[in-house]
């Protein structure tokens, strides 16, 4: 069954409606969401994960990155227990600390802003 917006406009327009809210929005999307130190890949990859809740961790293709960013990003949005020692030493192995600070921080926004625009009866994504 689909949703009727909750809130009129475009995730955009309804920020607009507090300038400061879209100015922040805006200054995480490019300095954070859209560039940083991590591969910008990787963060695409994990934001449609967060997306779909497809189970990307069963596709074969991934490499040991994708897969530890991934892992991660399940850790991050659905079971903190997940990144216990093993995670964490292979993400270590796998990343710069500057890359999984960007990484990480990139994740939790997009959650957050995913969730925010699913309450508003927007879909997940643009």
């Amino acid at each position: 069954m689909a949703h009727l917006p909750h809130i009129s406009g475009t995730a955009d327009e309804i920020r607009a409606r507090v300038p400061a809210v879209l100015r922040a929005y805006t200054r995480t999307r490019d300095s954070v969401l859209r560039s940083g130190v991590a591969d910008q890949h990787l963060k695409e990859r994990c934001f449609a994960y967060l997306a779909t809740g497809v189970d990307a961790l069963e596709l074969h293709s991934l490499d040991d990155r994708e897969r530890a960013a991934l892992e991660w990003a399940a850790a991050i949005a659905w079971d903190s227990d997940r990144a216990a020692d093993a995670l964490w030493s292979r993400l270590r192995a796998l990343f710069t600390e500057p890359e999984l600070v960007d990484l990480g921080c990139a994740i939790g926004f997009e959650l957050g802003y995913q969730h925010w625009r699913r309450t508003i009866g927007l879909a997940a994504r643009d």
